[in-house]
């Protein structure tokens, strides 16, 4: 059904900005080339994101706004705990006792598993909406190019790219690629977390310099205080909500 109303687009706006000067047939089978490739374009993104037509596409994408808003984001910082009584827990030797915890925007500890899991469903979600209010009119723009050829053409194409997807701002479109960014360099910053620390916080290798792991200086992390029982709460309650939650695998190259 998508496919359909994306070839109506290209008809009724390419029709409405043909010239005289073009002859009948040469200009149907053009414009016929076009709404090919963008059928072609659609289904190759559908293939990468793991979307299909339909309800079930659109129940994967949500508006730039909400998206904005429910994005997640996870830094590690070194907590301290603390007992009880509200004193800090040290080591043998009396040193303070850090743990190297992911944390999310609320300032609660969370499961790695569960921090992938929301990383991903969220770069999903945006390449859905780049691909309607962003990729689409771009995509539309050199698709353009092709058939119409100059600048009239890819005038064109950009109109059929941008009538094709979900109306926005270019701020929206701006900010949702920002957002993309900054979610894209959370899952690298994730994946060094995963092969440096245990689950608990600790280091794996304790000769390891953790002011360089792969460029990363986990040694100057912002440093917070946690009881001890929020610290073990808050980590088994996003473990909990991770299991309830779809595993989408996305490559690492997603380009945004």
């Amino acid at each position: 059904m998508k496919t359909v109303l994306l070839k109506n687009v290209v008809v009724t706006l390419v029709l409405g900005l043909a010239t005289t000067s073009v002859s009948a047939q040469g200009f149907l089978k053009k414009l016929q080339k076009a709404a090919d490739k963008v059928e072609s374009a659609t289904k190759t993104v559908e293939t990468v994101t793991g979307s299909v037509a339909g309800d079930e596409q659109a129940s994967d994408s949500i508006s730039p706004s909400d998206f904005l808003t429910t994005a997640p984001l996870y830094q590690v910082k070194k907590v301290i705990e603390t007992d009880e009584a509200g004193t800090v827990i040290t080591n043998e030797d009396g040193t303070t006792k850090y743990k190297y915890l992911l944390i999310d925007k609320d300032g609660k500890v969370c499961d790695r598993k569960t921090a992938k899991k929301h990383l991903n469903s969220a770069l999903k979600s945006g390449s859905l909406i780049l691909l309607k209010v962003g990729g689409g009119a771009a995509g539309g723009a050199l698709l353009g190019k092709k058939v119409g050829g100059g600048k009239k053409g890819a005038w064109i194409g950009a109109g059929v790219g941008a009538a094709a997807g979900l109306l926005a701002s270019s701020g929206d479109i701006k900010k949702v690629k920002e957002q993309m960014k900054l979610m894209k360099a959370c899952k690298k910053i994730l994946k060094e977390y995963e092969n440096t620390f245990t689950e608990e916080g600790t280091p794996i290798d304790a000769s390891i310099d953790l002011t360089n792991v792969n460029g990363i200086n986990f040694a100057e992390c912002e440093e917070i205080t946690k009881s001890a029982a929020d610290v073990r709460n808050e980590f088994a309650a996003s473990q909990a909500e991770g299991e309830s939650l779809e595993d989408i695998d996305l490559p690492d190259d997603l380009k945004v």
